[in-house]
């Protein structure tokens, strides 16, 4: 046998002694802790969702924020179409669920595994009256096993299997599903999900649980009550007499309770504070890395330290801006084209404006769209474009045509000087310099732009 810290102290092991080494072997590993770390295991997403309430709250915030928005039809130009099959599939998506309800169950799915799946069977005359989200853990892709020169998705996938359960399974034609899936850069199919990559802070939470978890239920003895009085020889003990009246005087006493003594005696605590452990500034590390990874915002969670309301709204706004808005566009994207009705001229499009914390931002730029419009900078078409509505037949020729891009920007001028980080003289001239237009048409733009008063801090 070896010999460590303990044999050397107490001498090798004859043979007759071994049961006394392995006690004081449990003991070292008892005393010095476990030195491996310990890691979840990644591959059943499912189950760190419903155990780590920090995951499942995220994964939550995003597909509620995400089924928030309101489908709209519309054709190339951008008209709003109020008749179609696919309005009636928003309408009654299936038979338990609304249209919010399916895109917050994908949303769920694409934020555990980077797929999702939804069963829709192509019907008669290429109609679809059926929509059902599926378990992404419970399907299956059958690829082709190609991948290059392949121009359409039958190309690269051959089929779905759905499994009920471990035996019975059912197959999925590739025109009868919906499949999206959150790319990682590398793989054309079956993405690898963030939750692997979410591997280090989804343990350190589990730990931080079980470690305080520990300390609460078995954390011992609280603290000591021992004898001040000492001699020459040391410290004195206390009488048995005296040890037993305070044990009873200690029960009979309700909390907050004085216990009065004659002994001379001292309290040691034993317990360590918590908060000294540093486990909730851990928690919260690990939680910031798993909204980092989904790209939202940590004033849309609770616990930040500084979340007033000016830092909630923008942090709303920015996670609405940054992340929802373009993903679930892209969902939309995808809908559309595996449902057929990009080869109609039709596609679908997301509408947050009725969003409370949008709705500023949407009336500041009505705001700037109508300043640009009446100083003749932007006709009524392009006005009505940049603000969601279809256009109409023209009135009138414009002063100077601006595109799409340019009416962006102008009004992203226009916030900065209605928040105070440009003011009205600088603005004036990056309207001139980059958009060519006139100083008395730039000085009628800055100057009907009013300027929010600052948020308190406090």
């Amino acid at each position: 046998m070896n010999n460590n810290f303990w044999t050397s102290v107490f001498g090798a092991t004859s043979g007759r002694n071994d049961n006394l080494l392995k006690m004081i072997q449990r003991t070292s590993n008892q005393f010095w802790g476990n030195t491996k770390p310990q890691w979840v295991d990644t591959s059943k997403p499912y189950d760190l969702y419903i155990t780590i309430p920090e995951l499942r709250a995220v994964i939550n915030k995003r597909a509620i924020m995400m089924s928030s928005g309101k489908p709209v039809l519309c054709d190339k130009e951008g008209n709003i179409i109020e008749s179609h099959w696919m309005l009636d599939l928003i309408n009654n998506p299936n038979p338990t669920q609304s249209w919010s309800d399916v895109v917050y169950s994908l949303a769920v799915n694409d934020g555990l595994f980077n797929n999702s799946f939804a069963y829709c069977p192509k019907r008669s005359f290429d109609i679809r009256n059926l929509i059902m989200p599926l378990p992404a853990n419970h399907v299956k892709i059958v690829g082709t096993g190609k991948f290059l020169n392949q121009i359409d998705k039958d190309g690269l996938i051959k089929n779905f299997e759905f499994w009920y359960d471990s035996q019975k399974m059912e197959k999925i034609e590739l025109q009868d599903m919906v499949y999206m899936n959150t790319p990682d850069g590398i793989n054309l199919i079956n993405s690898i999900n963030r939750i692997d990559t979410l591997k280090y802070p989804l343990s350190n939470i589990m730990a931080t649980y079980n470690k305080r978890n520990v300390i609460l239920e078995n954390m011992g003895a609280i603290g000591i009550l021992s004898s001040k009085k000492s001699d020459m020889g040391g410290t004195i003990p206390m009488t048995p007499e005296e040890k037993d009246e305070i044990r009873k005087d200690w029960v009979s006493r309700n909390k907050d309770k004085l216990v009065l003594t004659e002994a001379d005696i001292q309290w040691t605590p034993m317990s360590y504070p918590t908060r000294d452990l540093m486990l909730f500034e851990e928690l919260n590390e690990d939680k910031m890395a798993i909204i980092d990874a989904y790209g939202l915002n940590k004033y849309v969670f609770s616990n930040a330290n500084d979340s007033i309301m000016s830092n909630v709204q923008q942090g709303m706004r920015m996670a609405y801006q940054d992340a929802i808005i373009p993903e679930v566009t892209q969902m939309y994207q995808t809908m559309s084209q595996q449902l057929g009705l990009t080869a109609q001229g039709l596609y679908l499009k997301p509408d947050f404006s009725h969003i409370p914390v949008l709705q500023e931002d949407e009336a500041s730029k009505s705001a700037v769209v109508l300043s640009l419009f009446q100083s003749g900078v932007i006709d009524s078409s392009e006005a009505r474009n940049e603000l969601g509505y279809p256009i109409k037949e023209e009135q009138g020729a414009p002063v100077q045509s601006l595109n799409g891009a340019q009416v962006t920007s102008m009004v992203q001028v226009a916030q900065a000087i209605s928040e105070g980080i440009l003011s009205r003289e600088s603005a004036t001239e990056i309207l001139i310099i980059s958009f060519g237009i006139s100083r008395e048409q730039a000085t009628a733009i800055t100057s009907t732009i009013e300027i929010k008063p600052p948020v308190s801090q406090f």
